[in-house]
């Protein structure tokens, strides 16, 4: 939360002041304008100090302060953590789900010493692409049952839960699922034995189950982003496109005319 200021122009100046004007600008001290108007009171240093109390909960950053201790800085990690590695899944995601000119599933040709070409996918990149979304959905695995969101636990669930069902069709591309739940990769009978068609249509297309788990994944960073922000605070830009000042920049600003 941070308190924004446009520009310290008369209907700024009346608002933090606690007066009224023309515009309708309503205090944001309210009931203490009255207080206020004592040029005494003000030289006596109350108002700094009411000042300085109000935004003391803030951090230089202008974020809320957390009051929980470790136990909130233990949290902040791990949802830190998981908006990681569900940005680190997406990504894997895009990868195999992307179509046209980069899209990993468009066969390529190739000529062999004899001189021979012919034209099938490039098996490497498909390996190396579906490894590292098995890597990446592992990780979120981890992070996502150490959360105490309720909504995250519910995506990840979900997310290995769409994996269990489809087990016996990641087994014949090669994939599957050890005892933490976690996706193996077999890289030889990914190669050589699976039907690549196939592979394609696991994970390539909307629908597809490479799709279903970005969806729920996605999911996940968003119920982590929006906890993480109620215990951090926000700082950001206004909907006018103004940038919210910090607690400290206000305060550094009353310092430095008091």
């Amino acid at each position: 939360m941070s308190l924004t200021i446009n520009s310290f122009g008369n209907n700024s100046i009346y608002s933090l002041f606690g007066g009224n004007n023309s515009s309708g600008v309503n205090s944001m001290f309210g009931g203490l304008e009255g207080s206020l108007t004592n040029l005494t009171q003000i030289k006596s240093g109350s108002y700094g100090k009411l000042v300085k109390a109000y935004y003391s909960k803030y951090d230089d950053e202008g974020n809320l302060k957390s009051d929980t201790g470790k136990k909130s800085k233990k949290v902040d990690t791990n949802l830190s953590e998981i908006r990681n590695d569900t940005s680190a899944l997406s990504k894997a995601t895009d990868k195999l789900l992307a179509k046209g000119k980069n899209s990993i599933w468009e066969e390529v040709e190739t000529t062999d010493e004899e001189g021979k070409t012919t034209k099938d996918y490039d098996k490497e990149a498909i390996y190396k692409a579906v490894k590292d979304f098995a890597d990446k959905y592992n990780s979120l695995v981890d992070s996502g049952q150490k959360s105490d969101n309720t909504g995250v636990l519910t995506q990840v669930a979900a997310m290995v839960t769409t994996s269990a069902k489809s087990a016996q069709t990641l087994g014949k591309a090669g994939i599957t699922i050890d005892k933490d739940n976690h996706l193996q990769v077999d890289e030889d009978f990914l190669k050589n034995k699976a039907n690549m068609t196939y592979v394609k249509d696991l994970f390539n297309g909307t629908g597809s189950y490479a799709y279903q788990v970005a969806t729920k994944s996605s999911m996940a960073n968003s119920y982590a982003g929006n906890e993480l922000a109620s215990i951090t605070g926000r700082k950001s830009y206004t909907n006018t496109g103004d940038y919210s000042l910090s607690a400290d920049d206000m305060l550094s600003k009353f310092n430095t005319q008091t």
